[in-house]
Parts: structure tokens; C-alpha cells; sequence
């Protein structure tokens, strides 16, 4: 069985949730229905799920995601759709003395990276940079400090991911539209749990809309900037030169959307 083959292969017990296949020697054949008690997991109540595919013409295969809110704790799970920056300090006292430095920089780091490299107060901007493929641009500060604007527009709160809305919202913008729209009528949720950079974060389905405002056509530009800080023009030009290649190239679908609104 099915299950029982993943169980013995993953070293652990899998409730089944797939339709069984009858055994004729070593092959697979016939697909059995399954048994009503194994169709769902005790837990599967918990949850409510709202599925994003878009498979578009030219490229290479669908772009997905599934949004989980867990009812009991009121959480919503995500993978990609959203992130939240933390900005960071090197110092020990990070967050008892500048309230503006609450993070401090992750162990993690510590092992791929000297103290030295650690201590640097770019390290963590232009990390957070190469990650969401923001170019590397500084602006100085009275204090000859470099600031980096991309990196300032997208911390301490919740944003989408510059990469999805280069690749995925000017792509497809009605279908990520509607799903955040299913989304943000699921089951009540006020923290969000997503795959990368901080988590939990604090925000219901109303942070979780205002995410996506670039999607939304009746905002203006003064809206949108007072929805989000906006990421500058000169800002997105890593992610604009990718599509252009991908378009010169015909590596996928095209570009029907302006992304960078707002």
C-alpha cells in the first residue's frame, strides 16, 4: 500500500490521502477507491486553503502556492506570497538601547561568515538585497553612512516578495488578484507564518490585502504610497532587465502588467 510503502520509506507513520493502487506483481495498476476514514487526516478540519495555479502559455510549467489558515490559532501559513524584513544590529545590545534596531543578527550567519564580515552594518542590507534581487544602490546620509533605498522600502513590514511581483503578478495580476482576495476571506486570521526572513508576524487579512496594492488599478500613485513606501524606479532595474531577457527570448509568458506601480 501506498502509505505504507511512504511510512516504511520515510521513517514515519503517513495517514493515507491518496487513492490506493491494487499490487499485480511489482506493478501498479488499477486505482482503488479509498476507504471513507482514510480520505482526510484527524487534523484536516483545522485548516482552510485557498490554492493559487497559474499555467500560462510559454513558460516552462505553473506557478503555485497554497495559503493555510489554521483556525484554532488563527494563523495564516504561506509560503512565498509574503515576507516581512526585520532590520537588524551587530550590537549586543540591539534592541535595549535604539528602539529602531530590534533584530539581532542571526547565529546562523556565524557560520559562513566571520566577526568581522558580521559586524559591518551593510552585511545585512545588502544580504536582504541579493535575496529579493534589488540592485546594490546607496544613497549617503549626513553621517557618510551608505543607505541602501531598496533596502529601506521593504523593512519592519509586511510586503510582496519584489521577485513574485516581477515574475508572477505581471504575469498573471487577475489570478494573484482574485486569490488574495479568496485569501483574505478565510477564516479570521492575525499572525502570519511564511517561509522566509521573520516570522510570526503580526497582521491580519487587511496587511495581508494591502501587500498587493500594486495590483489594484483604481489606486493612484499617491494611495499606493501612502498604502506602502514605494520601491524607487532605479530600484527595480535587476528585476526589469531579467524580463526583458526572458521576453527578447521568448523563455515565457509576457509581461501584461506594470509591477512596479507604487
Amino acid at each position: 500500500m501506498v502509505a505504507k510503502k511512504a511510512a516504511k520509506t520515510m521513517g514515519y507513520r503517513v495517514d493515507g490521502i491518496l487513492p490506493l493502487r491494487e499490487q499485480t506483481g511489482s506493478q501498479s495498476n488499477t486505482l482503488q477507491e479509498p476507504k471513507p476514514m482514510n480520505m482526510f487526516p484527524s487534523w484536516a478540519g483545522a485548516f482552510d486553503t485557498e490554492v493559487l495555479c497559474v499555467n500560462l502559455p510559454g513558460n516552462a510549467g505553473p506557478v503555485s502556492e497554497c495559503a493555510f489558515v489554521h483556525k484554532p490559532s488563527k494563523t495564516l501559513v504561506v509560503t512565498d506570497a509574503v515576507v516581512c524584513v526585520p532590520s537588524v544590529s551587530t550590537a549586543a545590545d540591539a534592541g535595549v538601547n535604539d528602539s529602531t534596531l530590534k533584530f539581532p543578527i542571526q547565529p546562523i550567519f556565524s557560520s559562513y561568515f566571520d566577526q568581522t564580515t558580521l559586524s559591518d552594518p551593510t552585511f545585512w542590507p545588502r544580504t536582504v538585497l541579493q535575496a529579493v534581487f534589488l540592485p546594490l544602490r546607496t544613497e549617503p546620509d549626513k553621517t557618510e553612512t551608505a543607505v541602501y533605498p531598496g533596502y529601506e522600502a521593504l523593512t519592519n513590514r509586511l510586503v510582496r516578495a519584489p521577485i513574485l511581483r516581477a515574475f508572477a503578478d505581471a504575469r498573471a495580476p487577475n489570478s494573484v488578484r482574485n486569490w488574495v482576495k479568496r485569501v483574505s476571506g478565510l477564516a479570521t486570521f492575525d499572525r502570519i507564518i511564511t517561509a522566509h526572513f521573520a516570522s510570526p508576524i503580526n497582521a491580519g487579512p487587511d496587511l495581508f490585502t494591502r501587500a498587493f496594492a500594486h495590483l489594484d488599478p483604481g489606486l493612484n500613485a499617491d494611495e499606493l504610497s501612502s498604502s506602502l513606501p514605494p520601491i524607487e524606479c532605479q530600484d527595480w532595474s535587476t528585476l526589469n532587465s531579467l524580463n526583458d531577457f526572458i521576453d527578447d527570448n521568448n523563455l515565457g509568458a509576457p509581461v501584461v502588467y506594470d509591477f512596479r506601480r507604487g
